[in-house]
């Protein structure tokens, strides 16, 4: 049955990550609290890891756990052995707590909620099927030593699949405003300022984009046997030609005119493909699979 979010945990959410987000993204903090604990997201989320790996009784890992939807979803509903690491005196302040107390009520383990960041991961070598993570990656001190560590304590034949923005594309998701493409952090500021948002968030920020993530598996294959499965522009090009599903109504709100314009007008999805070409698919899904030494 669907997992239920506690009055606490709601609040929380509403107070930290709403709060923060009310005056970058202009959205009432109580609908964005609500958007980031809905049920759909780790379901659809889950709908495009099965493309690439079986989800029931994996061992899987996620960094950047936040309030825990996903990681609940994925265990009660889908058959996951799931961990999630969370730092518990960094990022949105309670977030930690808040997945423990959505694990209890939920009949889950809270101690399967691990206080870590992803730089240094408190699991053994080849100690997980799956390792996941969402819009985590652009927001952590060492986004390199991150993704060594996500490959270390990932089993041969394991995948890893990461959700990242793409800094090369058409919009911000933390703005919810359109963007050009940028490779600097100083280009982002004066962007959003022209919106007239409020820029320091900007430089938090990891602007990663395709090439770096080709750069960051290359560095990587030299220690881990590694396959590079997909980018997302494979599943970008299937999202733009047909009927698009958001994965949050925040984002059908600002999205999903623009969406249906430029899908009225694609004629053989040649607007896709020319975004494709131009590496300004939106967002990234860094999907590696970690081979076997023989």
């Amino acid at each position: 049955m669907p997992i239920s979010i506690p009055p606490e945990v709601l609040q929380i959410a509403t107070d930290t990550l709403g709060t923060f987000f009310e005056p970058i993204a202009r959205q009432d903090r109580r609908t964005l609290a609500e958007n980031h604990l809905d049920r759909s997201r780790p379901v659809s989320r889950a709908a495009i890891l099965a493309r690439y790996t079986e989800l029931r009784g994996k061992k899987l890992l996620e960094i950047g756990a936040g309030f825990g939807t996903s990681l609940a979803v994925w265990m009660t509903e889908f058959g996951v052995d799931g961990y999630g690491v969370e730092p518990a005196s960094e990022g949105f302040d309670g977030s930690f707590r808040a997945a423990r107390l959505l694990f209890s009520a939920n009949g889950l383990d809270p101690r399967r909620i691990v206080d870590s960041g992803g730089e240094r991961l408190p699991f053994p070598d080849e100690s997980f099927d799956v390792v996941y993570s969402a819009n985590v990656l652009e927001h952590v001190e060492d986004p390199q030593q991150v993704l060594r560590e996500a490959v270390r304590v990932l089993r041969p034949g394991g995948i890893l699949h990461m959700e990242i923005p793409n800094f090369l594309s058409y919009f911000e998701g933390h703005y919810m405003i359109p963007q050009p493409p940028v490779t600097s952090n100083r280009a982002l500021a004066r962007w959003v300022k022209l919106w007239g948002r409020d820029d320091r968030f900007v430089y938090t920020m990891r602007l990663i984009n395709p090439a770096w993530c080709r750069r960051m598996v290359a560095a990587l294959g030299a220690e881990y046997p590694l396959h590079l499965v997909s980018l997302g522009d494979d599943l970008f090009l299937e999202r733009l030609a047909q009927p698009y599903r958001f994965e949050s109504q925040v984002s059908a709100g600002v999205l999903g005119r623009a969406m249906r314009l430029l899908q009225a007008v694609n004629f053989k999805n040649w607007i896709g493909r020319t975004i494709v070409t131009l590496q300004g698919y939106y967002p990234i899904y860094l999907t590696l699979q970690r081979r076997s030494k023989n």
